[in-house]
């Protein structure tokens, strides 16, 4: 039975395995996204890459709720060794009708390189605005 158990395991694990290798390329080590403490409206998108030299640029989008993808601009990201960070603090404009909302906010990670465009993976993170931030993003939208 001991040894039935071993086999059961080692069977979960594999398959924990695939699952996780599915959502990521290989060359991504670590991609998290957090709001940033001292700025509520701010979320901190990080990753850790193996070996940066095997990405020439990286892309970065925005999924809030059910809306369409937005790319984020590549100029936010800062590099320090082979770990890369965007400040994303676009996120004023929400759309609900309550006065506190929060969304699920789904970050999409691309590497390009000499082969072209590749998936790297994505992380989503809860964030919650408020109605006067959507007033202000709505204002400043017809600005843009």
């Amino acid at each position: 039975m001991n040894s039935l158990q071993k086999v059961f395991l080692l069977f979960v694990a594999t398959l924990l395995l695939v699952a996780l290798g599915v959502d990521r390329h290989s060359n991504l080590e670590s991609f998290v996204a957090e709001p940033v403490q001292n700025s509520p409206h701010s979320i901190s998108v990080r990753w850790t890459v193996a070996d940066p030299n095997l990405v020439s640029e990286f892309e970065l989008e925005r999924r809030m709720g059910n809306n369409s993808t937005q790319r984020i601009n590549g100029g936010c990201i800062t590099q320090s060794g082979n770990t890369f960070e965007c400040v994303d603090s676009d996120l004023f404009k929400v759309q609900s009708e309550q006065s506190t909302s929060t969304e699920n906010v789904t970050y999409i990670l691309h590497a390009i390189n000499s082969d072209g465009r590749h998936f790297y993976g994505e992380t989503v993170v809860e964030y919650t605005t408020n109605a006067v931030r959507r007033t202000w993003g709505s204002i400043k939208s017809m600005f843009q």
